[in-house]
């Protein structure tokens, strides 16, 4: 995805949170010590600056340079400068050539809310109490480490600090770290009493004028048959966690009649995660009563687990779609010290009425007494209730949509959301991935636990919804054995764990090769019965990604470098052959950029690295549906080492834009 379309798309994120941007005031923190420079360029940190453009969109970002307790004040991160920051201004310079500041005041005089991202690798320890000092909670302090490992703090963190361990911090995963920065961010300020020119969310329009303060036991009627029920509460130790039971005569009829974050929803109920919303609650349920008595329960049963103690404060609320508050109940926190699960209320029939009935029962093991009282002993081996889900982005539902959609458009396909609000029903379809005219419908399962038959059920049913003509599920665990079986049956797709890390990797695979053997790149057609012409060319640049003149690119017409160092062999139309010597590469060239060209997108290929070590390395590509020529790959050295290393880049002005890109004249 280009700069401009992660910034709009970013933007409509920013947008559906209610941000207002002109009330942050951010400052990036790099610790430039030349200890971490390799770490840093191992890492791609220009690629994570340059997914950081967003934060431009308000003004100028401040960026600080850090090396050895000294901070110096760089030149502004702005949109113009994104894509060669780190290259202009970190690596390789003397920080000192900036304005030095004093970190912990000089810094800091706005009392709008300021987030603070500080990519280092060092001890944190002894810059809590320097934090802690300021008496300033509308900071809010991000460490991130460079290096990708956990961050060293022998004390416990103050609220408005945080560490992120980040690895392999590159391409795909910059996207992922971006939403987690920011989710932290947020979630920080919404579990905080902080000052209204500290907000940066503004709470959607609620009328509580009518609402009812019910206490634990009673039990009220209930007239409207859509409601929406927010959980909300406030901690400092660790995470909380809901789930919205069905039941049938008081007992559990399945493990799927449960909805929480690993599985969204289920008959008439569905689990919406408050944190990204405008609103105070930190878990919410859109519930359709009478939905839910057609098919057959009569109680609907709310619970809250909670393994790192009571929060301080605990409420549920009852909300028309419309957020007029029916009623509110405030939990006695008091009444269930040394319990780790509670039961907080229940929406139940009673004869032809809803009531909604107060509980505040508490468990101390968890989810599993819970759902042994009401007749699955077993359901904590189907489903897990950790909490650790949500410290961990790559498993939060919503960033995990998010990775997807740049997952599918790096794969070269256009990508629709069929809504915004979360409240409206999707029919099972998360994505619309669209290719060739091909509209396929995706469901999107973050679970941890197996993914039953019904996920496969919903999205083969919803695609009807959005005239889509195929169907694929995607899912961070694995599918029972029944869900495979329908999914042969019924012609839907499927990846599972496996298949999804198989094809991030290919968009980030690295492969050792050695300069002292010779290599082969073989460029070839794939499943294909027509004839596909197909080209592979080479530029050879420096560390600028410029070529020094035309001898430095190998292409069909110039099929030799004078160095000897790149060969083309154009036998046939459906079969190109490069040999590299990586001895005898020239001293002005840090990196070979291999590049390759089709007379058609639609069709697949496929290349081939023979290291002649028996070792055979084969990366499959579909070219984008708007272009035919793309970057297959480059060697450059890495640690010193030489390696392999696929890219995401497309030309859609096919070789010439990728001749001007790597600074060559084109007539």
């Amino acid at each position: 995805m280009g700069s401009s379309s992660y910034r709009s798309s970013y933007q409509s994120y920013l947008n559906r949170q209610s941000v207002e941007g002109d009330q942050m005031n951010v400052i990036l923190i790099v610790n430039v010590a030349e200890g971490l420079q390799k770490y840093m360029k191992r890492s791609n940190m220009q690629t994570v600056f340059n997914k950081l453009s967003p934060l431009t969109l308000s003004g100028p970002v401040k960026v600080v340079a850090q090396q050895d307790g000294s901070f110096y004040l760089l030149p502004p991160f702005t949109h113009e400068n994104t894509h060669t920051y780190m290259k202009e201004h970190i690596y390789g310079l003397d920080p000192a050539r900036g304005e030095k500041t004093d970190l912990f005041s000089k810094l800091f005089t706005t009392s709008e809310l300021t987030h603070l991202i500080w990519f280092t690798d060092e001890e944190v320890t002894p810059y809590l109490p320097k934090i802690t000092c300021m008496h300033a909670p509308h900071l809010f302090w991000n460490f991130i480490s460079i290096k990708g490992s956990p961050l060293r703090c022998t004390e416990k963190a103050p609220k408005n600090v945080t560490l992120t361990h980040a690895p392999k911090v590159s391409s795909l995963a910059t996207s992922v770290l971006y939403r987690k920065i920011f989710n932290k961010f947020t979630q920080y300020i919404n579990k905080t009493d902080l000052p209204m020119n500290g907000r940066v969310r503004v709470m959607q329009t609620e009328d509580r004028s009518a609402s009812q303060l019910v206490v634990k036991g009673s039990k009220t009627t209930i007239e409207p048959s859509n409601l929406k029920v927010g959980i909300g509460w406030k901690t400092s130790e660790g995470e909380c966690l809901t789930a919205g039971m069905l039941l049938a005569n008081n007992r559990l009829p399945d493990a799927e009649s449960i909805a929480f974050f690993g599985n969204k929803s289920t008959i008439g109920m569905t689990h919406v995660d408050g944190r990204e919303l405008p609103t105070e609650d930190m878990e919410l349920f859109t519930v359709n009563l009478a939905a839910i008595g057609q098919a057959g329960p009569d109680k609907v049963l709310f619970t809250l687990v909670m393994p790192h103690g009571v929060p301080e404060e605990l409420y549920l609320r009852l909300m028309t779609y419309d957020n007029r508050e029916l009623l509110r109940y405030d939990v006695d926190m008091s009444a269930c010290s040394g319990n780790t699960a509670l039961e907080l209320g229940s929406l139940y029939a009673y004869k032809d009425q809803w009531r909604f009935n107060a509980i505040g029962n508490g468990y101390d093991a968890g989810m599993e007494l819970v759902a042994e009282h009401y007749g699955i002993p077993d359901l904590t081996t189907t489903y897990s209730f950790t909490p650790e889900v949500l410290e961990e982005i790559a498993l939060d539902g919503r960033t995990f949509e998010y990775q997807m959609q740049d997952l599918f458009t790096k794969l070269g396909y256009d990508v629709e959301v069929p809504t915004s609000d979360p409240y409206a029903p999707d029919y099972g379809v998360d994505l619309i991935i669209i290719k060739g005219g091909v509209r396929r419908a995706v469901q999107l399962k973050c679970f941890s636990n197996v993914v039953p038959v019904r996920a496969v059920q919903e999205v083969y049913a919803g695609a009807k919804m959005y005239d889509c003509d195929s169907y694929l599920v995607v899912t961070t665990s694995y599918f029972s054995r029944a869900a495979l079986q329908m999914a042969e049956q019924l012609g839907v797709e499927v990846w599972d764990k496996t298949q999804l890390t198989k094809t991030e990797e290919r968009l980030r695979s690295r492969i050792g090769v050695s300069p002292e053997h010779e290599l082969k790149l073989k460029l070839s057609k794939l499943d294909s019965e027509d004839e596909v012409d197909i080209d592979i060319s080479a530029f050879l640049v420096n560390e600028h990604d410029r070529c020094a003149g035309e001898d430095d690119f190998v292409f069909y017409n110039q099929p030799d470098h004078p160095s000897g160092c790149v060969r083309l062999i154009n036998d046939n139309v459906w079969e190109k052959l490069l040999i590299l010597d990586l001895a005898k590469l020239p001293a002005h060239c840090t990196r070979i950029v291999v590049v390759g060209s089709l007379d058609t997108y639609k069709r697949k290929v496929e290349l081939t690295i023979d290291n002649e070590l028996d070792l055979y390395h084969t990366f499959e590509y579909m070219p984008s549906a708007v272009c035919d020529t793309l970057v297959l790959g480059q060697f450059r050295k890495i640690d010193g080492e030489w390696a392999f290393t696929t890219s995401e880049t497309y030309f859609a002005g096919g070789l010439e834009e990728a001749c001007r890109a790597y600074g060559l004249e084109v007539d």
